[in-house]
């Protein structure tokens, strides 16, 4: 009896199917702020995201975490740190327990997978302040010029030099930039 090749590629392509649109829905279910905040360890990171610059975006709406976090630029290079990062949350969470994070050992993972392109989608013009209601400093010029191949090369992303913006952890509070921040957050935590 002949393989019935037809009914075959049918079922395969139901089946393929299935799982891209499983898999499509998972990611986006993975990729919203409440799932991100189901982890009772990632609550500390809402509370900070609430009192700093970047809380709301440009049209006043709620910024989520995957704003930040999930690269968009590559689909690929998006699944890759989902992956990596879901793997390394899920340890965190069922085996270390999440009551006392590293943060110091986690900032460099987080401002790994921080693209520059998620930071951009926001600030499009480099040469006008966060605010868009005056340029940047003169040294911001110079950062931005570097960043954009004008007179150099920069090897740092973004949040090379953009550090604390959303999060600020308790050791980074003595850094005098990040004076009103850490003053809003000790005033919230009193």
């Amino acid at each position: 009896m002949p393989y019935p090749r037809k009914r075959v590629w049918i079922v395969g392509g139901i089946i393929l199917a299935a799982c891209v649109v499983l898999a499509g829905a998972g990611v986006a279910y993975t990729s919203g702020t409440e799932f991100c905040l189901s982890c009772h360890e990632m609550r500390v990171y809402q509370d900070e995201l609430k009192l700093s610059s970047h809380a709301k975006d440009a049209q006043g709406k709620d910024i989520s975490c995957s704003q930040c976090h999930i690269p968009s630029g590559n689909l690929a290079r998006m699944l890759g740190a989902k992956a990596w990062l879901g793997l390394k949350d899920l340890w965190v969470h069922n085996l270390d327990g999440g009551e006392d994070l590293d943060r110091a050992g986690m900032q460099p993972v987080a401002r790994r997978f921080t693209d520059d392109a998620n930071c951009r989608a926001c600030h499009q013009d480099l040469s006008k302040n966060a605010k868009n209601d005056g340029p940047v400093s003169k040294e911001g010029q110079l950062a931005h010029d570097n960043y954009l191949g004008k007179n150099g090369r920069a090897r740092s992303g973004c949040v090379g030099c953009h550090q604390n913006l959303a999060h600020l952890p308790v050791f980074d509070e003595r850094i005098p930039h990040n004076q009103k921040f850490a003053q809003k957050l000790k005033e919230s935590r009193s």
